[in-house]
């Protein structure tokens, strides 16, 4: 087995990403959720009901990827289509359901009750700056942090993953 500490930059963040979201989907699971539909549900919730577009871009993943989770978790319960007419403008307007507010509520006491992998403020800090900085086209981070180690080669920032937005 190779040393991580001889592993380039993007293998070392995939890596920790997919060990995240299994350590936070197998908790998850215990309330019919994935890490994926949280971040959903919490946007609608958040921002109210929205065209799939929309919603898509916010969550900086394509519409064909959304849209298929939308059908799966509309069929769980979780999502449901509103009509243009209840929010005032034409077009397919999704919102997060009664039950998706319940499983919602139900996932973020999970969370509460355990935090993710050991990410503190400061490490969220910093991969914040990084997406922020990557999809910018530079990295950028607080002022004060250090750099996280090797993500950047010889001046140009590595090409990021399509994933949800960090929420908060």
């Amino acid at each position: 087995m190779q040393n991580e500490g001889d592993w380039e930059p993007v293998r070392l963040l995939s890596t920790a990403a997919r060990l995240v979201r299994r350590e936070v989907d197998n908790k998850l699971r215990a309330v019919g959720l994935t890490q994926e539909r949280v971040t959903v549900l919490r946007v609608l919730l958040a921002e109210g009901p929205m065209r799939r577009a929309e919603l898509a871009r916010r969550l900086r993943v394509t519409a064909q990827t959304l849209g298929t989770a939308l059908v799966s978790m509309a069929a769980q319960g979780l999502v449901e289509e509103v009509s243009a007419e209840t929010v005032g403008r034409s077009g397919r307007w999704m919102a997060i359901s009664e039950r998706g507010q319940k499983l919602l509520a139900d996932a973020e006491n999970l969370e509460q009750d355990d935090s993710t992998a050991g990410i503190g403020p400061e490490l969220r800090s910093e991969l914040i700056a990084l997406i922020r900085g990557l999809e910018h086209g530079k990295q950028q981070r607080p002022s004060g942090t250090p750099p996280l180690a090797g993500v950047q080669q010889n001046g140009s920032p590595l090409a990021a993953a399509s994933e949800p937005p960090l929420p908060g």
